[in-house]
């Protein structure tokens, strides 16, 4: 029998050992580089694709609805000829239903609209002599009903939910009647 030296034998366990530890530890390192650059491409990409549309027009159009309400709100109780009182409440009822039909889906569809308080209109409003008042208040309606169709608009145009362009389109239909009346009191 042939006689081994321990040390010799020893080393070449250690060697062989550490060349099997490093040649393991390498291949994880490098799947993990790997599975870690998949995840970063993929979080980038959702972050990047992601642009939501509904919520970002919801937000303006709310913003916008809230400003007619209380501006209308402010008409009633100044002097003013009755039909703009009438225009004035009809519009606040009207676009209080819009508010809580848009809040509904918007809930269904887990989108969280901010409450805005606006008041550069109101002000201007207020500002104005009870003459003047009639002019600027059916001006700033008919702006702002305009701007709430346009807005809609585009969300009936770039959404892909059913119920966003349902709703579009009927809030449409009736701010067109809105603006219709805004627009016959305007001229008389």
């Amino acid at each position: 029998m042939r006689k081994t030296n321990p040390k010799r034998t020893l080393n070449f366990y250690f060697i062989l050992c550490s060349i099997t530890f490093l040649t393991v530890t390498s291949c994880v390192f490098t799947n993990n580089q790997k599975e870690e650059s998949v995840i970063k491409n993929k979080k980038s990409k959702t972050v990047k694709d992601y642009d939501n549309i509904e919520a970002e027009l919801l937000a303006k159009f709310n913003e916008r609805n809230v400003n007619l309400i209380t501006i209308s709100d402010n008409i009633q109780n100044r002097e003013v000829p009755f039909r703009i009182k009438c225009l004035a409440s009809s519009l606040v009822e009207e676009q209080s239903k819009i508010n809580k039909v848009i809040n509904k889906i918007t809930a269904e569809k887990l989108i969280i609209i901010p409450n805005v308080h606006i008041k550069n209109n109101l002000s201007e409003i207020e500002k104005t002599s009870n003459e003047q008042v009639r002019k600027i208040y059916l001006e700033t309606v008919n702006r702002i009903i305009k701007n709430q169709i346009d807005d809609l608009t585009k969300l009936s145009e770039k959404t892909e939910d059913i119920d966003f362009k349902i709703l579009a389109l009927q809030t449409i239909v009736k701010l067109n009647t809105s603006l219709e009346k805004v627009n016959q009191i305007k001229n008389i």
